[in-house]
């Protein structure tokens, strides 16, 4: 019944972390601490991954609420792929010469939304392992395949059963974000400012 809700209410969320989101974040934080102390949305990930994977234990969403349990798991993510987005401009910000930072952040998040698109839509086999990292985490994936390989640990990591997969596919989508954002950020810090740019 409600199955025909998820695609419309996910697209509404996308809109909102590309366009408003990542402002009132950068806002918030700036309100809380000004200057934001570098650790700040560290912890706000920290927080964000803990909440994901307790979700994720616990089974708090059930086959009964799809759609909320959907919408929950995406807001999460996305809002990951926001901080990560913001975390840079807190380190680069000031050297980049631009006093307006919603003109980066739309662009940031608009590539953060369809990586994290990328990476959650691909397909899936009811009972099967999971997919490797590096076929949907081009940047970091590989790193999570090396590190369950010399651990030996693949069982536990490309489980279907368990939520370690899933967690490491949060932590590498907001590594892979971060890696872009900043890398645009240090670009942005070596261009010329604009004349009229304050």
């Amino acid at each position: 019944m409600y199955e025909d809700l998820i695609f419309p209410l996910v697209t509404i969320l996308f809109l909102l972390f590309i366009i408003i989101v990542p402002m009132a974040l950068y806002t918030g934080l700036r309100k809380i601490a000004d200057p934001v102390p570098l650790w700040l949305p560290l912890l706000l990930t920290v927080f964000v991954l803990l909440a994901l994977g307790g979700i994720l234990q616990f089974n708090v969403f059930g086959k009964d609420s799809v759609l909320v349990g959907t919408l929950v798991y995406f807001s999460l993510l996305l809002l990951l792929t926001t901080l990560a987005v913001i975390t840079p401009y807190f380190w680069f910000g000031k050297r980049t010469g631009i006093g307006r930072p919603w003109l980066v952040f739309s662009l940031m998040s608009f590539i953060g939304v369809a990586l994290m698109f990328f990476t959650t839509m691909g397909e899936s086999r009811e009972g099967g392992p999971l997919p490797q990292f590096f076929l949907i985490l081009p940047l970091t994936g590989w790193i999570f395949d090396g590190l369950a390989a010399i651990l030996n640990i693949q069982e536990i990591v490309y489980s279907g059963t368990l939520p370690v997969h899933t967690l490491l596919l949060a932590v590498g989508l907001y590594l892979e974000m971060f890696i872009i954002a900043g890398l645009y950020y240090v670009l942005l810090c070596g261009l010329p400012q604009a004349i009229n740019e304050q």
